[in-house]
């Protein structure tokens, strides 16, 4: 940053620290003196004075953006964030603001209808009422972790990989009331997703390429605007928040192929559990394996979530995702559901026509890798999903699923440190009859 830049941003700085005790005793009224911003009609360039709504890591990427760009260019006028206030943490949006020293307001508030041109949010997981959204003559504008309608909802990046989605992406729509993720499309960039991408990756390389398209989208911001296209009602899909229920393995209704989707969905945020003798069992660190990506599996006999290439339109607007099949994380009996209100996992088993012959011929390639089993075909007819041995060879615990063997090097039991598979083995399968070395 050169000598004017340094300059300017001090300036912008100032001026914006004058403007602040002004909105403060300004938003506490109704009436309105900018007539101007009022008008039906918006600016037509730049700068743009921004109100930006946001809380978490995803959020923060768009927000020091548009910093940079207000104290390096002509982008961005004044620039004021709203987010929320937690008991527990204090989320990274608002712990840049105070570093920053940029003026922050606490979620809910009442904004002036025309102090600001446009209205931004990524990621801050509350309902924008329509008065607010008329407060901005450019509307508000929503920075989206996936490629829309395609996983319309809070958690996109999770249910991408859970659905092991060959390719997600980043949507700039406008905010609609009354409801999430049903706005216009200004803009969309297609990302692809890898075998072996978690979740937790795949959402900070999207928060990242947001930001970026979120600066390209203000460069022409009357022109984006109007060529925004309505959202189509095909191939609409809901992301729904997850629970820690939604992370349990169900070893009888779960193939490799699940559990390796499970696991790059939400290790990162809810490590995958289990129960020991009635213990509850977190399993880290697992081993993957390209053959159980979407690439090799067996469509059919696996209800694969199909993603079409994508078609360039201008340069950004992608055809829309047609196929429409979410994955299911496990056999969940309907008590359960309605007690932790996860309907829409009622029921269903990814894999649908495995019958037992499959299922004795695929364990049987799997268990080669473990000594215990390996070649011992009346033994492996008899083990029940869930079955747990330690591969010395390997150093992993390895679990028996519906169609093979899945293995994991750490295992973090409640209420004690994370051990390695080894000392979980001598500590606690070890220490039990061989035919009670299982998972439930």
């Amino acid at each position: 940053m050169n000598w004017h830049q340094k300059v300017k941003g001090i300036i912008c700085y100032q001026l914006r620290k004058m403007r602040e005790p002004l909105y403060t005793r300004r938003k506490l009224t109704t009436p309105c003196t900018h007539k101007a911003k009022c008008a039906a009609t918006y600016k037509s360039s730049p700068p743009w004075d921004i109100m930006f709504f946001g809380t978490d890591e995803f959020a923060l990427q768009s927000l020091m953006a548009l910093h940079n760009e207000q104290q390096t260019s002509g982008v961005v006028g004044q620039l004021n964030v709203v987010s929320v206030s937690l008991k527990k943490i204090v989320p990274a949006v608002r712990r840049y603001c105070l570093r920053e020293r940029i003026p922050l307001h606490d979620w809910p508030l009442e904004v002036p209808r025309g102090v600001y041109d446009l209205g931004i949010v990524a990621s801050f997981g509350h309902l924008i009422p329509a008065k607010i959204i008329n407060a901005f003559p450019m509307g508000i504008l929503n920075i989206h972790g996936s490629l829309l309608p395609r996983w319309r909802g809070a958690a996109p990046t999770i249910h991408a990989v859970l659905n092991n989605d060959l390719e997600t992406g980043i949507t700039i729509m406008k905010i609609e009331p009354h409801r999430f993720d049903v706005g216009k499309i200004v803009s969309r960039v297609a990302v692809p997703i890898s075998w072996d991408t978690k979740s937790g990756v795949l959402t900070k390389h999207l928060a990242a390429v947001g930001a970026q398209e979120l600066i390209s989208v203000l460069q022409d911001l009357p022109q984006k605007l109007q060529a925004a296209v309505i959202q189509s009602e095909d191939g609409v899909t809901k992301a729904p928040k997850v629970s820690e229920a939604t992370s349990k393995i169900q070893w009888n209704c779960c193939t490799c192929s699940n559990i390796q989707a499970m696991y790059r969905a939400f290790d990162d945020y809810l490590p995958l559990w289990t129960i020991w003798h009635g213990t509850p069992v977190r399993l880290r660190d697992m081993v993957m394996q390209e053959e159980w990506s979407p690439h090799y599996l067996d469509v059919g006999k696996t209800a694969v979530t199909k993603v079409p290439d994508f078609k360039e339109n201008n340069g950004r607007d992608l055809e829309k995702i047609k196929e429409n099949i979410p994955h299911n994380s496990g056999c969940v009996t309907e008590e359960n559901v309605l007690e932790r209100n996860d309907k829409w996992l009622l029921n269903k088993c990814h894999i649908t026509n495995t019958t037992e012959a499959d299922r004795i011929v695929n364990v049987k390639k799997n268990c080669e890798q473990n000594e215990s089993y390996a070649g011992n075909l009346n033994l492996i007819k008899k083990l029940p999903p869930g079955s747990v041995v330690y591969n010395k060879k390997l150093k992993v615990v390895s679990v028996l699923c519906l169609d093979g063997w899945v293995n994991f090097r750490q295992i973090v039991i409640k209420g004690r440190k994370a051990m390695s598979a080894h000392d979980f083995y001598n500590g606690f399968i070890g220490k039990v009859p061989k035919d009670h070395h299982r998972f439930d």
